[in-house]
C-alpha cells in the first residue's frame, strides 16, 4: 500500500480530476491520462510474457502486481475509498490497451474493476468492510443467481457460480441471488439481489480448462451456508431506481451516469477492440519481417479494415459517453431509445472484432498459423470475448428497435434479465 500511494501522491491530495480532459479523449488524444501513459507501457512487457501467460490458467502474479502498482484497478473506485473516479472513457481505452498486449489482461481488468464500481452502490459499510484496512483490496463475481435464504439480519447462501474472472487474486466476491419464497426477476442472467462475500466464505473450484482467454481464471465458486449480513446486500430495483444506499455517499459525476451504461461496456466491448488492434499490429509487424517487393492488397484491405472500426467504434462509444457524461453534469437528456441504441452499438462490437480477426488470421497465410506466431492466440480470445450474455446484441437491436415496429405496446427492454419496466434511469 504505501508503494502504491508512493507512486499515485494524487491519491493523498486529490489533483487528479475525476471527469478528465472529455474534449481531448472525444478526438482520441489521451495524452494527459497518467493512466493511460502506464497501460501503453505495459503493452510490450504483456507481449513477452503472452505466449508463457498463454500457458496458464490465471493471470502471472508480476502482471497483477504490475496492474496493482498502476493503480488499474481503482480507476472506477470510489474516491471516498481510495479510488480514482475517472471517467469511464478512460478506463475503457486503459482496458483496451491492455488487451492488445494480452487480451486475458484486459478482460480482468474490465471485469474485476467495474466490481469496485458497483461496490460504490452497496451500504457505505460493505465498501469498509472491503477497503478500510487496503483500498487496493479486489472483488470478483459472478451474477448468475443461486438461492438464497432470508434469516434475521440477513441471509444465508448457498450454491455454485460459475465464471468467476480474476477470482484467484480477489479477497472477496459479488455473487448474484434470488431469495427463497420472494419475486423473483424472469430468465435472464441476474437475479433480484447481489450479495458481497468475504474469501472466508467460499472456496474456489479451479475447472478453468478452455481454448479462449485462458489466463482469466474465470474458476467456479462454491458457497456452503455462509451468513451474508443485511449491510452487504443490494437489490438491481434498487441501482435502476437509484435509490442504492451508496449514491448518499457517492455523488460524483461517475455515479451519476446510468449504471448498466458503464456496467456493460467495461470489459467485452474495449477487450476485444484491444485484442483486434493487437492482433493488427502483429500482422503488420509480421509483414514487415518477410520483406516482400510488393503490397498484398488482401492484407492492406484486411488491416485497413481492422483498424478503421477499432477508430470508429471507439469514436461512436466515446461520443455516446459524452451525452452521458452532459447529462450527468445538467446537460439536455438522453432519450431512452437513444439508451438502448447506445447498448446495441456496445453489444455488437465483440461479434464484429471477432469477424475483422478471423480475416486477419487468414490473410497471414500458412506460416502464421504456427504457435511461434500469436495469431491464433488473439483469434481464439475474440471468440471467447463475443459469447458473453452481455454481447447478446440481437436481443439489444429488439429492445432498440423492436418499440419502433411493435403496435400493441408489448415490447419493454429488459436489461440484464431485469423484467420491471426500467428505461430510466438505467
Amino acid at each position: 500500500m504505501t508503494e502504491l500511494l508512493a507512486l499515485h501522491p494524487d491519491r493523498l491530495t486529490g489533483d487528479v480530476e475525476p471527469t478528465g480532459d472529455i474534449h481531448a479523449f472525444l478526438l482520441g488524444d489521451f495524452s494527459t491520462s497518467p493512466m493511460v501513459q502506464r497501460a501503453r507501457d505495459l503493452v510490450p512487457v504483456l507481449k513477452e510474457r503472452a505466449a508463457r501467460q498463454s500457458q496458464q490458467d490465471r493471470l502471472l502474479p508480476e502482471t497483477i502486481a504490475d496492474m496493482q502498482r498502476a493503480g488499474f484497478f481503482q480507476m472506477l473506485q470510489p474516491r471516498a475509498h481510495g479510488g480514482y473516479e475517472l471517467t469511464p472513457i478512460e478506463s475503457f481505452e486503459v482496458t483496451s490497451i491492455l488487451a492488445e498486449g494480452d487480451p486475458s489482461v484486459g478482460w480482468v481488468l474490465g471485469v474485476v474493476g467495474i466490481h469496485h464500481f458497483h461496490l460504490g452502490f452497496f451500504d457505505d459499510r460493505a465498501q469498509s468492510d472491503v477497503w478500510s484496512s487496503d483500498t487496493t483490496t479486489l472483488i470478483s463475481s459472478p451474477y448468475a443467481p443461486q438461492t438464497a435464504r432470508r434469516v434475521d439480519g440477513g441471509y444465508r447462501l448457498s450454491g455454485r457460480w460459475s465464471f468467476s474472472s480474476g477470482s484467484d487474486y480477489c479477497d472477496w466476491a459479488l455473487l448474484g441471488a434470488n431469495i427463497e419464497g420472494e419475486p423473483t426477476p424472469g430468465p435472464g442472467p441476474v437475479g433480484s439481489h447481489v450479495l458481497l462475500l468475504p474469501r472466508e466464505d467460499y472456496e474456489i473450484v479451479h475447472n478453468w480448462d478452455v481454448s479462449g482467454l485462458r489466463a482469466t481464471g474465470s474458476n467456479d465458486i462454491v458457497v456452503e451456508d455462509a451468513f451474508v449480513p443485511d449491510h452487504r446486500s443490494l437489490t438491481w430495483t434498487e441501482v435502476h431506481r437509484r435509490t442504492a444506499p451508496g449514491l448518499a455517499l457517492n455523488t460524483g459525476l461517475l455515479f451519476r451516469l446510468p449504471f448498466f451504461q458503464v456496467f456493460s461496456r467495461a470489459t467485452q466491448a474495449p477487450t476485444a477492440l484491444g485484442a483486434l488492434k493487437g492482433m493488427a499490429d502483429a500482422l503488420v509487424e509480421f509483414n514487415r519481417g518477410k520483406r516482400r517487393p510488393r503490397v498484398d492488397p488482401a492484407t492492406a484491405l484486411a488491416l485497413a479494415e481492422a483498424y478503421s472500426f477499432v477508430s470508429e467504434a471507439k469514436g461512436r462509444l466515446y461520443a455516446n459517453y459524452a451525452a452521458m457524461i452532459s447529462e450527468a453534469g445538467g446537460g439536455p437528456e438522453v432519450s431512452d431509445e437513444r439508451l438502448e441504441e447506445f447498448r446495441f452499438q456496445s453489444a455488437h462490437i465483440p461479434a464484429r472484432a471477432a469477424r475483422y480477426g478471423t480475416e486477419l488470421y487468414r490473410v497471414a497465410g500458412g506460416t502464421g498459423i504456427y504457435n511461434a506466431q500469436p495469431f491464433g492466440r488473439y483469434l481464439t480470445d475474440l471468440m471467447a470475448t463475443q459469447t458473453h450474455a452481455i454481447n447478446n446484441y440481437q436481443a439489444r437491436a429488439t429492445d432498440w428497435i423492436g418499440p419502433l415496429l411493435d403496435t400493441t405496446g408489448t415490447v419493454v427492454p429488459t436489461p440484464l434479465g431485469v423484467v420491471e419496466d426500467q428505461r430510466r434511469p438505467a
